[in-house]
């Protein structure tokens, strides 16, 4: 038996490092340069690209996406309440967009293709004043001052002629299905790029809005930020290199064409085989003039915004050829003798599986049983202690720093740190430091933070924490980093940045279950939103905490409130614009779709917004909770086994004007009192029944 499981542990390792030979590249890259370049010629650039697809053994590429509570205050429109909430944000004067905005008196929500205006103060006589029709899909919006500013796609209908192909019987139309494989293979591939679309509208007159800017651009809208009048978007721009041709993005401003011009890409000796153009555009509202930078680059994964700088990261793989050998090296070959080891490095070098298998067995069968398992040993240690070296080399996080001052954009600097980065909220700038926090997997996570100059050169460093575990979330708050990780246990880890050279964890709390959002109550209190989980990390329902963290070394939940069993969900747990929060007047609320245990199996229950006070006193306390759903919807939820009704009900967002709670799903707006939550009106939303959404 114990001979039976000595074999199984050797096999395992060597199955590891067999993967590793066989499935990753072994030609090293030909570019490896950090300095950032611009193109002087169209030839240079399919030169560029040329190499890259021809070589194809490194890329750089996605894996598919502060103390600040609000967004930056709004002109009001002098009759409105002084009294009102805005988008959950995470940088003090950097606003984010959502499908939901508002100031003093109006409240702007994205429906399908139309944007609804409505009059919202006082609440009782609240109405819709225009359904704005953008011809086309809309992301996101941003208000500021009489400026609506929409994000989004354009729906592309193709109107030219039917392709055709020649065929066995001569000239055909193009096929779909199984024949469209024949004719794809006959003629080029035609390339119809996605186009969307920025468009600015003048809302002074909020029953009659006005275009005043249309610009459109091949790509995809990635992201945006707004800093007083600017608003800085993000495309990720498609670059189309085929038969020796080169097809660059098109950007259209008020119906003038113009393509991204080649002398005007940065880029980096990098090879890659996913290239996509990162173009940053930012816009003066003032005027609406535009100015734009682009970038090649691996497609972008994540950003973090400061006031100053945007920070563009993707992921980057590197080729294992080294590291392999590393792995082969300070494993195998430092535990059998030298005529072993270097027919086993024979066989690597052959790609040889048979070979380096029996040259491996010959050697393990000539020893006795004590020497054997104290091979099995010393090989796991030394593999384990291999393997996270290499993760943190071939694992790692591009960071592209690039400087925002109105509307000049200036490339700065470009960085890199082994792992990957969760989301936004894993990143942040303090001072003159970078933040980051990063996972390594490969067989076992680890899970780091590092602290970068203004250059981004890693100055200090806390690697391997949580072995198995990943980040579930993580917030940074001045000069101590809050992190979640998680597989059974959910540590709650509060680290030390004041010195960039040596991060250092001051203590951490492990309770069941898994937090996945942190939001700051006060300086000493975080607020923690996720789910519960048993002993055995089986994911329960959600979970709220309050953490104390006044004493660093022994972080304390001093409160904490579940919600439904397996199944329920909010999209507050990602997403924190769907996190509404207001520490003076004592108020949080969060959509919430319910599911609870009836009999054997979890059913769905309930959806609406959960309304609770919160104090460090009291804790949570659920004050109430609102629906979207009928009283028929309600009726058949209860009474009907495995009833769904629809989602277009679900509740995604939630603000305050004055004492008037606003919830918004896709087809409702409702408003409650928010001292004692009794309705006080509903408006319809202009929700197209065709047009079905499904949220989860």
């Amino acid at each position: 038996m114990a001979k039976s499981k000595n074999v199984l542990i050797v096999a395992g390792i060597l199955v590891v490092l067999l993967l590793m030979i066989t499935i990753f590249p072994v030609k090293q890259p030909i570019m490896n340069n950090d300095e950032v370049k611009k193109f002087s010629s169209l030839d240079e650039l399919k030169a560029f690209l040329k190499e890259s697809q021809s070589s194809g053994y490194f890329r750089e590429n996605s894996i598919l996406k502060t103390t600040a509570l609000a967004a930056p205050e709004a002109a009001g429109s002098g009759s409105g309440s002084a009294d009102y909430s805005q988008t959950n944000i995470q940088v003090k004067g950097v606003d984010e967009a959502d499908i939901v905005k508002n100031d003093d008196k109006y409240i702007y929500i994205v429906s399908q293709d139309k944007i609804s205006i409505i009059d919202a103060y006082p609440a009782e006589n609240s109405k819709i004043l225009a359904n704005l029709n953008v011809n086309g899909t809309v992301n996101e919006i941003f208000i500021n001052n009489n400026k609506l500013i929409v994000f989004g796609q354009e729906n592309y209908r193709y109107s030219g002629p039917m392709p055709i192909y020649s065929g066995p019987m001569g000239p055909m139309p193009l096929e779909t299905g199984a024949n469209a494989r024949i004719a794809l293979d006959i003629i080029p591939q035609i390339y119809y790029p996605q186009k969307s679309f920025i468009k600015i509208y003048d809302i002074t007159d909020k029953e009659n809005p006005e275009l005043d800017e249309n610009i459109i651009f091949d790509g995809d809208y990635y992201d945006s930020r707004m800093i007083d009048n600017y608003v800085y978007a993000i495309a990720n721009q498609p670059v189309v290199y085929r038969e020796d041709d080169v097809i660059l993005p098109m950007i259209t401003k008020n119906s003038i064409e113009s393509p991204v011009r080649v002398n005007d890409i940065y880029y980096f000796d990098i090879l890659d085989y996913n290239y996509r153009l990162t173009t940053i555009m930012a816009i003066n509202l003032d005027d609406n003039n535009m100015k734009k930078e682009s970038f090649l680059t691996g497609y972008t994964q994540t950003i973090f915004v400061s006031e100053n700088n945007i920070y563009l990261t993707s992921q980057k793989y590197v080729p294992y050829q080294d590291y392999q050998k590393r792995l082969f090296e300070e494993t195998y070959a430092e535990l059998v003798d030298e005529d072993t080891a270097s027919k086993l490095k024979d066989a690597l070098e052959d790609n040889d599986y048979n070979k380096f298998q029996e040259t491996l067995e010959n050697y393990y069968n000539k020893l006795n049983s004590g020497e054997k398992e104290q091979f099995d040993e010393d090989l796991a240690e030394k593999t384990s202690k291999a393997e996270a070296k290499i993760q943190k080399e071939t694992q790692k996080t591009i960071i592209h720093k690039i400087s925002i001052n109105e509307n000049n954009i200036e490339y700065k600097s470009r960085g890199e740190v082994p792992g990957n980065v969760l989301n936004q909220f894993s990143m942040d700038e303090y001072q003159d430091s970078f933040r980051i926090a990063t996972t390594t997997s490969w067989q076992d996570s680890l899970n780091h933070v590092y602290i970068l100059d203004n250059n981004l050169k890693i100055t200090g460093k806390l690697e391997d924490l949580a072995h198995g575990e990943r980040i579930y979330s993580a917030r940074f708050i001045n000069d101590k980093a809050y992190m979640v990780t998680f597989r059974q246990i959910d540590p709650l880890f509060v680290i030390d940045l004041s010195n960039t050279e040596n991060p250092k964890v001051l203590g951490y709390l492990k309770i069941p279950g898994v937090s996945d959002y942190l939001h700051p109550y006060d300086e000493n209190h975080v607020i923690g939103i996720g789910r519960d989980a048993s002993e055995e990390g089986r994911i329960q329902g959600m979970k709220l905490s309050l953490f104390d963290v006044s004493d660093v070394e022994n972080p304390k939940e001093i409160s904490k409130y579940m919600i439904g069993e397996r199944g329920t969900n909010s999209e507050a747990l990602n997403d924190h614009k769907a996190f509404l929060f207001d520490k003076e007047k004592e108020l949080l609320v969060i959509p919430v779709t319910l599911y609870e245990k009836t009999d054997e199996y979890e059913e769905f229950r309930f959806d609406g917004a959960y309304v609770f006070s919160l104090n460090l006193d009291e804790g949570f306390k659920l004050k109430g909770k609102i629906t979207h759903l009928s009283d028929e919807d309600l009726a058949k939820v209860s009474g009907e086994r495995y009833y769904y009704p629809d989602y277009n009900k679900i509740v995604r967002r939630s603000l305050y004007i004055d004492n008037a709670l606003y919830t918004i799903s896709n087809k409702f707006l409702k408003i409650n009192d928010l001292s004692n939550l009794n309705e006080i009106n509903t408006i319809k939303l202009p929700f197209k029944e065709d047009n079905y959404a499904i949220l989860y």
